[in-house]
């Protein structure tokens, strides 16, 4: 059995990597974004908000490329051996659709 050469690129721990970081540049960004409204400095809100739009998409970019290179584990995730769809996926459903309403029901409630 041959080792593996240390030296070697891997794809897949790129993007992982590159998915945390961004998540982690995300969330100080919006932090930061919030920060600096409430003191009313536009220059460091256009800053950090520059900042933040690009690791969005960098963070896009990345989670599609994850998306593909774990393409067969993604789908064993929605599946169970049955064929159904799995209770981890609709839990997953649902909690993103509550995050969703409470985003939408906190805006018509404080900002309209």
């Amino acid at each position: 059995m041959e080792a593996l050469n240390e030296n070697t690129f891997s794809h897949r721990k790129f993007v992982s990597l590159g998915i945390l970081f961004t998540l982690v540049i995300l969330v100080a960004t919006a932090i930061l974004i919030q920060v600096f409204e409430a003191i009313e400095n536009d220059f460091f809100i256009h800053f950090f908000t520059v900042i933040h739009i690009f690791n969005g998409l960098a963070f896009t970019i990345l989670a599609v490329l994850h998306a593909k290179i774990n393409w067969k584990v993604i789908m064993a995730y929605f599946q169970s051996k049955d064929l159904s769809i799995s209770k981890e996926a609709v839990c997953a459903f649902w909690f993103m659709a509550a995050a969703i309403l409470s985003g939408i029901l906190f805006v018509f409630t404080f900002l309209v």
